[in-house]
Order: structure tokens, then C-alpha cells, then sequence
């Protein structure tokens, strides 16, 4: 490895750390990201599941998983890239001597980070007190689609925050956020929505990515999930063009 490639890697590195220490030490970021999921977990895979078992723990916590996974992505994205640009901090990047996909990978990584603290609390109390039992495999598994869940979601986050001003993509990234959660059966099964809205959810990535979760953990048995994967592919392939769309004419301007 020549040392040009050790100075980039360090880079990137740096970037990471610091943005995941100035993300730990902003209450309003931490605290709704680790608890929130957890407290919403605990609240319906547990308490209210009650009598319905094993079954309902074990299905909500693949798609809490991915609601876990999507807060610390599009807010991490959306809130943070427009707020660094209303404060000026994004253009003072632009004339940094660093490549700007430092800044991307920065949050990506900080994103995952803070994803898989909340995991590990996710699956303790699913384990401890929702009596979830699952193999060595499909453990990593759920764990690795969880994850992975922070990149559609943060491009999505990235296309709002440079879309965007500041406290306009709060509010819009808490929309969206709460929109995909909902409409996308993280928090209540699509079979119960009218006719409409589960047409709609299947339009909606957090739904595919959800149904991958569950296939994981073998409630939607049904072959591989050929269609899901295409339907995150998708995602991934438009809102990895936004963002540079955006990027580009904020240059331009």
C-alpha cells in the first residue's frame, strides 16, 4: 500500500471518528435513535404481544430492526448534511484538500455505528424477554440485512438533506421517517391496511426491506425474496443519482 493510500484511508477514518463523536455528544440525535426503537420493541414485541407468543416477538423484531436502522440513516444524512450546509461547514468541506466521499462515508459509517448499538439492545431484549430463539446463522444474517438497511435509507436521507435547508428537512425527514415506518408495515402487517394502502406499500422500500427481514427469520417463507431485492435495488440505483443531481447544481450555483 503506497503512502498516498494510507493518507486517503486515514482520511476517511478521521472523518468517521470525529462525526461519530460529534453525533454521541448531541442529545437530540442519541437519544431518540437508541431509544426510541428500543422502547417501541419492548411496548409491542413484548408487553402487547403478550399471548400471542414467540410469533409476534420474533416478526417485530425484523422489521423494528429496520425501523431501528432507518433513524440514524436518513437523520444522520438528511438533518446533518442540511444543517452542516446552513452553518457552512459543507463548503468549507468543498475546499478541503479531501475527497468528498469522505464526508458520504463518514455518515454511512456513523449510521451503522449507532445502527448496531441499538441491534445489540434490539436483539437483548427480543432474546431475554421476548423469548426469541434463532440460530447462530440466522442471527447474522437478520443482522447483516439490518445493517445493510442504513445504505438505501441514508441515500435517501443524503437526496433530502441536499434537496433542502435546515429545519425544512427536519421536518420533511420526520415525514418521510414516519411515512415509510408506518405505511411500510415496520409497525403493524400490511394484511391489515385497506386494499389501497397495501398497494402502496408495495411501492415503498422500508416495505421490501422488511419483507427481506422476515424471510430471514423464515415467517415469509417463500422462496428467495427475488422481487424485494429488486424492489432495494431500485431504491439504491435513484437515490444514488439524486444526491449527485443535487450535489452538481449546488456547484453550479
Amino acid at each position: 500500500m503506497t503512502n498516498s493510500q494510507v493518507s486517503v484511508l486515514r482520511v476517511f477514518w478521521l472523518e468517521t471518528y470525529y462525526e461519530c463523536l460529534k453525533s454521541w455528544r448531541m442529545p437530540s440525535y442519541t437519544v431518540p435513535t437508541l431509544a426510541f426503537p428500543l422502547g417501541f420493541y419492548y411496548l409491542f414485541g413484548v408487553v402487547l404481544a403478550g399471548s400471542s407468543g414467540n410469533n409476534a416477538a420474533q416478526y417485530l423484531l425484523a422489521t423494528f430492526g429496520v425501523f431501528a436502522a432507518m433513524g440514524p440513516s436518513m437523520f444522520g444524512f438528511g438533518v446533518g448534511v442540511a444543517m452542516e450546509e446552513e452553518q457552512g461547514q459543507l463548503e468549507m468541506k468543498r475546499v478541503a484538500p479531501m475527497p468528498i466521499s469522505a464526508l458520504v462515508v463518514a455518515k454511512l459509517g456513523t449510521a451503522m455505528a449507532f445502527t448496531a448499538f441499538v441491534l445489540l439492545g434490539l436483539y437483548g431484549i427480543a432474546y431475554f424477554l421476548g423469548g426469541v430463539r434463532l440460530s447462530a446463522t440466522t442471527w447474522l444474517s437478520l443482522a447483516t440485512i439490518h445493517l445493510l438497511t442504513t445504505i438505501p435509507f441514508g441515500l435517501i436521507g443524503l437526496t433530502l438533506g441536499l434537496a433542502l435547508k435546515g429545519q425544512a428537512a427536519l421536518a420533511v425527514t420526520n415525514i418521510v421517517f414516519m411515512l415509510l415506518s408506518v405505511l411500510g408495515g415496520l409497525w403493524i402487517p400490511i394484511m391489515v391496511f385497506p386494499e389501497v394502502a397495501q398497494t402502496f406499500a408495495m411501492l415503498l422500500p422500508s416495505y421490501h426491506v422488511g419483507e427481506i427481514a422476515l424471510h430471514a427469520v423464515g415467517i415469509n417463507d417463500s422462496g428467495f425474496p427475488f422481487a424485494h431485492w429488486l424492489g432495494v435495488g431500485v431504491t439504491v440505483a435513484i437515490f444514488s443519482l439524486a444526491p449527485w443531481f443535487f450535489w452538481r447544481h449546488k456547484q453550479s450555483q
